[in-house]
């Protein structure tokens, strides 16, 4: 009888030895399991972010150079356009054909050139509250944002001139690239020059783009000047 109790007790506390480890292993397993999980979920996430930042840095264009038709990646393009000192510029945004936008590089002889006809189609604007002058044939000034200020001083003169004499002035000021501020420093200056100690034209339809600046003067009825006129024919 007690041999038979005696291994009863064995067998029971085997048992329950034996549950207990069952049981660390499950919570272990499923702990592994939810961990695995989680690593899966950044993977994937992380795997999805580069990705997209993949996709978007390899986006095919159809790139003219001259007369070359090619077909490359964006981020090569604009490096090939940094290393050439060359602009990329956006021809077209997608060609319903190839399903691709197009681009081209152009020289910044070619960039300017493009800006000026660009200026010289644009429609006049004719809500300007101030009614201007009559006005005579127009004059077109282009400036570098790096021009040393005696030429400046010598283009304000220029640009004065014509107002005085009835003339509008197309006006592009180019800065190289990353120069805006360059550009607006040259545009205060023409601001204020016509405006100072009289005011002789009205800047209209300024627009920005790039590294390029674009606006027009034209020239305004000034009493003074007008009465000055009168009063001393012979000047």
């Amino acid at each position: 009888m007690a041999f038979l109790l005696k291994n009863s007790l064995r067998f029971a506390v085997a048992s329950h030895l034996l549950r207990s480890r069952t049981t660390n292993i499950q919570n272990l397993s499923s702990a592994s399991a939810v961990v695995w999980q989680k690593a899966n979920v950044g993977d994937s996430e992380t795997g999805g972010s580069n990705t997209q930042k993949k996709s978007k840095a390899s986006v095919k264009i159809t790139l003219i150079q001259n007369q070359n038709v090619t077909v490359t990646a964006l981020e090569e393009a604009r490096n090939l356009a940094k290393r050439r000192s060359m602009h990329l510029v956006q021809v077209q945004k997608m060609d319903t054909k190839t399903q691709r936008p197009v681009y081209k590089l152009v020289s910044a002889a070619e960039h300017l050139q493009e800006e000026l006809s660009d200026l010289k189609a644009h429609d006049k604007d004719g809500t300007s509250p101030d009614k201007p002058a009559q006005k005579k044939s127009e004059k077109t000034l282009n400036i570098g944002s790096r021009i040393s200020e005696h030429d400046l001083a010598s283009r304000l003169k220029n640009i004065s001139k014509w107002l005085d004499k009835r003339h509008e002035v197309r006006i592009l000021i180019q800065g190289t690239e990353g120069d805006m501020a360059g550009c607006e420093k040259i545009y205060k200056a023409i601001e204020e020059s016509i405006k100072t100690p009289e005011t002789i034209g009205k800047i209209v339809q300024k627009r920005a783009k790039g590294s390029v600046i674009k606006f027009n003067i034209l020239p305004v009825n000034n009493n003074a000047s007008e009465k000055s006129a009168t009063n001393n024919p012979n000047q």
